[in-house]
């Protein structure tokens, strides 16, 4: 219980906490706080006390919030600015908080003191000139400015750092070297600012701070990534792409960064992650969280989010991002080097991440000149196409003071953008001939190993349950392809253990296994496709055997003979009967104490027509044969949803039979061509159905969501074999047909006219095909009717996992070429048809078909949009023969299924694409198909009537058009855009000019408090919080005084301030079209009068904010604005959990401004009548309830407020 929790770890805290000058810890008088006293060592030995408040108990130990304060009067300003340092701590422990604040208020007390301690080392190793130059450059400082304006987070105490760099040098900086970091925190983010990204920053970036976080972000859509790319990537045009970088030794700039040591070390000083947010900037607990070593590990591998609902806790998360892994595994360990490698070289990004991958680990000199590859241009089809913000590069020669932040941006965009140009792992380019729309690895095996193994592909937990059929569609391609010998690109180099083919049983039928193992069509020997380069079987001295073992089916255990194999738990083996024909079980180790073995439940390999022909052998059984119905003890039963029902596997002859063991001991790499191909069908014969494998996952009920765990079941081969076919899959295929059973629910995005077909949406190409495509189009048949045109692309069901990995071309002949060279196409479906088929058959049984499939494909066929130019084909009769591939784009695929699924195919789209009717395609009726018109990208959807003329939109790169909504940037925090405003050490901007004060009809000065009914004001006063309120009374007032009137909306008179806890604040200027200035205009009002009111307690508590003229409507009258009963605004803000230490007042009256001016989910408006004010008893009431609502303050300053009315 969180409760008892906490009040264990109090008791334990006030018996053992212990510290020199802390004593007397115990509770607090309320539920959750504590106190205790600290004692100065200056002051004459004053005995502050201290108290802690946990705001929410049952949140204690993990995501607890703690605020600190002290109740002491007269405190010194050294331990209010040391309490003013801690903030609000999150998640400790009591006994690591007492630490905590301990530690920060010997820091704080430390640079008062005369006789400094360094409270980082046991001994003062410090240079004790060093030192004493400090002390008088603080003491110089002291006479120019304020002691007041100055916090611990300036790190003006004396600290002596540790660290191989900082060992002995003292972190304290003088005033004008802070000035100077920050001004350079400045110029390198207001240089991203300016370039077009959003800055953000949290921790104490400006206060001198060790560690603390910027954020560089941009819009997705404002990347150019086509609609076809982001639903591949799974991203979102209204999220935000973050860079993340953390600093761990305080800000540096390039240079510094260049300057220290190469290595890890160098990396270490600023590290990044990158992800996605729907805000611009995410949480210091998100931030913080984003670091830690078990989210890191919990993403290794990347599980994608749907987008559902915006939450407030999600806005501010920190979502991860489809290429996440290698994007940030690339920028933490070469970014530095390659900025490097082009500084000294002189070169763009290309030649210096060249360079990088070329001399990596070895000493080199540019003394015997460079070669001139490392300065080719860095030429891309797809760079071409993309928006300049993507493609601009800082780093150029002569940029003088260069901004690491936005550099580390532009190459991160650099590979985000154009991930499909890159290896993932070793992040070189991939070979120029292959596009793809999902990014994979080079064709080098350790990078495809190092791509399984590290986690860097796609979750296929989570494609298994959201889309279970495109895995059980890219399962049987694969198979089909394997079991018909023409699986070129193979899973080489992920070390995969296997049974040796050349042992396993042979298997009668049109696909054989010959003495070898392999198989291969009976029709044609010589089917089949060349060993690809590099992948030859590799000669190995390891030679497969079979061994002989003693088998005991009631406890499923192996005795095994003298000098049998040794067995090790978790091997996999493969059982076989010397009397089955053909049959063969895979089973687990799960225990191995020689010379007994104990195994797991068998998985049948599942041969169909092997299961047919024993089945029928079934009926009659003969004495002593395999599978004779004779009753025997069940066999034990695996603790998973889905195992393989157990069986009798041989009829009891003897009481323990000979059986024969193969182990998975073989090396699939060692394997020929047609071995691989032949063990790639074995594995996957061991697999449980799809649906099996979402059964299984979704019993873990989103915890351990890992196939390989079901070891049982998957073997390592079967579960490393399912991985690659899913990752090596580079097209973007999405169910259309949503099955529930064995119905489907209708779509809109259906194609009618193919009613016995499921169908997917299928796009391929690199991400600026559909861009390219587009501009063919323009550049062909800019003034027909009819730009484009539909056909039909039949190929044989082996062909399929080549084509949704290398696209459609026509490298290789299938079926000859009577009419040219080209990509083919028919109009009719039928006729597309006669090429699609591919599946084995014998004795009316079908072969080659992966035998779990649910959906049991037999045909497959693509429907393709083509550049309406038959002129310019390479034949258009009786074919459409296409030999420009840019002309083509996949739009849809049709698969033929053999399972009892009803589609729904009366349902008509709401809106089909206009068709050439000289070429409008065919369905399997002989029909005329109709086609969605989503089946187009958005960009050349036609404009619906409904919309106005005035609904804009933007284009940006690649042709995409983007909603003015979803280009809407939502506000950025006042503290992220401090940062870009000058220190107060600088000089003043000019006054605004006269003509700007014109602009608004406010009138500063006007207002007559003599008339406002006003609350008394505090009698209260602490030095903590008069001096915060000190900071923020100038602080506030001074940017009033910089920016004209009508730009900044609200107006404090010094005159009307006579108490520091009490500010009088007119809001004004709001928008014209608001509702609200309507009803002031009609009021003749130019203004509302509002009363901010601070508790001793500031800045730790928020202030208490209510309208004092005029009246507004209430929400239970139709108002809103966020104005409650009595003028009090209800405002997240201003509560406890949505308020924070370090919030300033220019944020408070921005925020207020903005919640008065906002219109959901009512706009705020006037009571109708003469105008009126608040009066003082609305205004204790409203100011009870919010006490009340949100624990403001305590009963004792309830009643302080009550005495006053």
């Amino acid at each position: 219980m969180p409760r008892k929790a906490f009040v264990e770890d109090l008791q334990q805290a006030i018996a053992s906490f212990s510290h020199p000058r802390t004593s007397d810890v115990n509770s607090g008088l309320e539920d959750g706080s504590l106190t205790f006293k600290y004692e100065l060592l200056t002051h004459g030995g004053l005995v502050v006390t201290v108290q802690a408040l946990v705001t929410d108990v049952g949140d204690y130990p993990s995501s607890h919030m703690y605020m600190i304060y002290t109740t002491s009067d007269n405190i010194p300003p050294e331990v209010s600015e040391g309490i003013e340092d801690v903030g609000t701590l999150h998640g400790l422990r009591v006994a690591d908080m007492l630490s905590k604040v301990t530690k920060r208020l010997d820091k704080a007390t430390a640079v008062w003191s005369q006789d400094r301690v360094n409270l980082d080392q046991d001994a003062m190793d410090g240079d004790e000139a060093s030192a004493e130059a400090s002390e008088a450059e603080f003491e110089e400082d002291s006479d120019a400015e304020s002691i007041d304006a100055w916090s611990p987070k300036s790190s003006l105490h004396h600290i002596v750092a540790s660290g191989n760099e900082r060992n002995v040098a003292s972190r304290a900086h003088s005033r004008s070297t802070v000035l100077n970091i920050r001004r350079r925190i400045r110029s390198d983010l207001l240089l991203a600012k300016e370039a077009g990204f959003r800055v953000g920053y949290l921790g104490g970036l400006l206060d001198d701070a060790e560690d603390f976080f910027i954020t560089i972000s941009i819009r997705v859509a404002r990347l150019g990534i086509s609609a076809e790319a982001m639903q591949a990537w799974h991203l979102n045009p209204q999220q935000y792409f973050i860079l993340l970088l953390r600093y761990n030794s305080g800000y540096r700039p390039l240079e510094d960064l260049l300057k220290a040591k190469s290595g890890p070390q160098r990396a270490q000083h600023v590290l990044f992650r990158v992800g996605l947010s729907y805000r611009y900037n995410i949480s210091l607990d998100a931030a913080i969280e984003a670091f830690s070593p078990t989210k890191t590990k919990d993403e290794s591998q990347y599980q994608y989010e749907p987008i559902q609902n915006q939450g407030s806790d999600r806005s501010t998360r920190l979502l991860p991002c489809f290429i996440g892994s290698p994007l940030q595994e690339l920028m933490n360990t070469r970014l530095l080097s390659i900025i490097g490698y082009r500084a000294a070289l002189g070169c763009g990004w290309k030649g210096a991440e060249a360079w990088y991958t070329d001399h990596q680990g070895s000493n080199w000199s540019t003394d015997d000149g460079v070669d001139m590859k490392y300065y080719s241009a860095d030429i891309s089809s797809q760079a071409a196409a993309l928006p300049k913000i993507v493609t601009n590069d800082h780093l150029i020669p002569g940029t003088t003071q260069p901004s690491f932040p936005l550099i580390a941006m532009q190459f991160a965009l650099r590979h985000l953008v154009r991930c499909t140009e890159f290896c993932l792992v070793c992040h070189a380019p991939v070979e120029d001939d292959f596009e793809a729309l999902k990014p994979y690895v080079c064709s080098k095996p350790l990078c495809l190993y190092q791509y399984m193994s590290f986690g860097f592909g796609p979750s296929i937990e989570h494609d298994i349950i959201s889309q279970p059929h495109v895995v059980d569609l890219l399962t049987s391609f694969c198979y089909s392809s394997a079991a018909s010998t023409r699986l070129k690109n193979l899973p080489i180099g992920l070390s995969l253990s296997v049974p040796a083919p050349a042992l396993l049983p042979s298997v009668p039928g049109p696909a054989v296994y010959g003495s070898s193992g392999s198989m291969m069509d009976a029709h044609d020997s010589s089917a089949g496709a060349m060993e690809p380069e590099g992948l030859h079987a590799v000669q190995s001295t390891h030679t497969p055997r079979k061994y002989k073992a003693k088998f005991d089916q009631a406890n499923m255990e192996l005795i095994m003979p003298n000098g049998g194999p040794f067995l090790r738990p978790n091997q996999w083996i493969v059982l076989t009967f010397p009397s089955t024909i053909g049959e063969c079980f895979h089973c687990r180790v799960t225990e191995a104490l020689h010379p007994a073995v104990r195994l797991g439940p068998p998985i049948n390999r599942a041969s169909i027509h092997i299961d047919l022909a024993l089945r029928a052998e079934n009926a009659h059984p003969k004495p002593n044969q395999p599978f004779a119905a004779k009753p025997t003890p069940p066999l034990p039963q695996a603790l998973t949803p889905a195992a393989t029902p157990p069986r009798q596997l041989y009829g009891e002859s003897t009481k323990y039979p000979e059986v024969e063991i193969i182990v998975y001991d073989q090396n699939f790499d060692d394997l020929s061509l047609k071995d691989k191909q032949a063990t790639i069908c074995t594995v996957l014969d061991t697999l449980p159905s799809v649906a099996d494998m979402k059964e299984y996952l979704q019993s873990k009920h989103g915890k351990d969501m890992d196939l390989r765990k079901w070891q049982d079941r998957i073997s390592p081969a079967a579960a490393g074999v399912l991985r690659w076919i899913i990752a090596s899959n580079r097209s973007c295929i999405i169910e259309v047909d949503h099955i529930e059973g064995e119905t489907s629910r209708a779509s809109e995005e259906r194609v009618t006219g193919m009613s016995q077909w499921m169908q997917f949406r299928f796009a391929q190409g690199a991400p600026d095909k559909e861009q390219r495509f587009i501009q063919s189009i323009r550049e062909t048949t800019t003034t027909a009717l009819y730009p484009t045109q539909y056909a039909w692309h039949g190929s044989p069901l082996y062909n399929w996992h080549s084509i949704v990995r290398e696209g459609l071309h026509f490298q290789d002949k299938s079926h000859g070429r009577a009419y040219g060279h080209g990509v083919y196409h028919a109009t009719d479906v039928r006729i597309s048809l006669g090429y699609s088929g591919g599946y084995l058959t014998h004795d009316g049984q079908t072969f080659g078909t992966w035998p779990h499939s649910q959906l049991k494909i037999g045909q497959a066929v693509a429907l393709n949009e083509i550049v309406n130019a038959p002129t310019q084909f390479v034949s258009s009769n009786p074919h459409l023969v296409i030999a420009q591939l840019d002309w083509i784009q996949t739009r849809y695929l049709f698969v033929k299924i053999n399972a009892s699924i009803k589609f729904d195919d009366e349902v008509q789209p709401s809106e089909a694409c206009v068709q050439d009717p000289a070429f409008t395609p065919k369905g399997a009726d002989g029909k005329s198909i109709v086609i969605p018109i989503t089946a187009v990208s958005k960009s050349r959807r036609p404009v619906s009537k409904a919309v106005p003329k005035r609904d804009k939109r933007i284009k940006l790169g690649r042709g995409c058009q983007i909603d003015d909504a979803i280009m809407l940037s939502d506000d950025t925090d006042i503290e992220d855009l401090q940062i870009l405003m000058s220190d107060d050490e600088e000089p003043e901007a000019d006054p605004p000019q006269l003509e700007e004060a014109a602009m608004t009809a406010f009138v500063p000065g006007s207002l007559d408090q003599e008339s406002l009914p006003l609350l008394e004001p505090p009698v209260y006063a602490t030095s903590t919080g008069t001096k915060a309120l000190q900071r923020e009374l100038n602080s506030t007032l001074k940017t009033q005084d910089s920016r004209p009137a009508h730009e900044l909306g609200w107006y404090i008179n010094r005159e009307l301030i006579s108490n520091m806890y009490q500010w009088i604040i007119e809001l004004h200027s709001f928008e014209s079209h608001l509702p609200l200035a309507k009803d002031l205009k009609a009021k003749g009002l130019t203004s509302v009068v509002v009363e901010v009111r601070f508790g001793k307690e500031y800045p730790m508590t928020p202030p208490f904010v209510r309208i004092v003229r005029p009246r507004f409507l209430s929400f239970m009258a139709g108002g809103g604005g966020h104005v409650t009963a009595g003028g009090a605004l209800c405002m997240e803000l201003l509560t406890n959990s949505g308020w924070s230490a370090v919030s300033n007042m220019e944020s408070v009256l921005l925020q207020v401004r903005l919640a008065l001016s906002s219109t959901d989910p009512r706009p705020a408006r006037l009571e109708q009548g003469p105008v009126g004010d608040y009066g003082v008893g609305e205004a204790i009431e409203a100011y009870v309830r919010a006490c009340h609502a949100h624990g403001l303050y305590t009963l004792e300053r309830r009643q302080q407020l009550y005495a006053h009315e």
